[in-house]
């Protein structure tokens, strides 16, 4: 059976003052993970920023959470894009209040989150805390966290958790292009998959 899927999603760039990446959440790209994996035969992407096209190269998934997708970005790509690349925080945990911004949809607004023992690479959001709401809120899996300083501290794994990017290492990569077919996608995926099953229900 073949089939073709094209997605297409908000990114950020995001730099750690030596690297840059555009970021996304797995479920805005075509890629899913399963239980049996998918073996691509090909995948490709470009970023744009209006009339720029970039194509990539490859994309990696986070180690601490794989669902936090990677595209890595050369200096000389990042200026042609243009646009703001966010700094990672030193410091999560130091800002208690931050601003979401919704992937998606354009929705923005005010929240506080929480420390939670129990999930200490996560915080939690306190969705009684939203204000000064621009847009229709509806915070969703893949939104983006920033501090008031315009630092970005994570990136929503579900409606409630964020997941603090505090680096780029990773856990696995896709090289694109036809190179895909022998990376064996499907197996990789599925590892992938089992990581996040392992995770408590609550991260999900």
């Amino acid at each position: 059976m073949q089939s073709k899927k094209r997605t297409e999603t908000q990114t950020v760039l995001v730099t750690d003052g030596t690297n840059t990446v555009a970021l996304c959440h797995v479920q805005d790209t075509p890629l899913s993970f399963s239980y049996a994996g998918t073996d691509w035969e090909g995948l490709t992407g470009v970023l744009g920023r209006n009339t720029t096209t970039i194509p990539m190269q490859s994309l990696s998934f986070y180690q601490l959470d794989p669902r936090v997708v990677f595209i890595p970005v050369t200096q000389a790509e990042a200026q042609r894009l243009g646009g703001t690349a966010y700094r990672t925080s030193s410091d999560p945990f130091k800002f208690q209040d931050a601003v979401l911004v919704g992937a998606q949809e354009g929705y923005y607004g005010e929240c506080t989150f929480q420390i939670d023992l129990t999930t200490p690479l996560y915080v939690k959001m306190d969705c009684n805390s939203l204000k000064g709401l621009f847009g229709k809120f509806n915070p969703s899996r893949g939104d983006l966290v920033f501090s008031r300083t315009g630092e970005l501290l994570g990136v929503m794994v579900n409606r409630t958790y964020c997941m603090m990017i505090k680096n780029f290492n990773i856990t696995a990569t896709f090289e694109l292009g036809q190179a895909v077919r022998s990376e064996q996608t499907g197996e990789t995926l599925a590892r992938l998959y089992s990581l996040i099953a392992k995770l408590p229900y609550k991260l999900q």
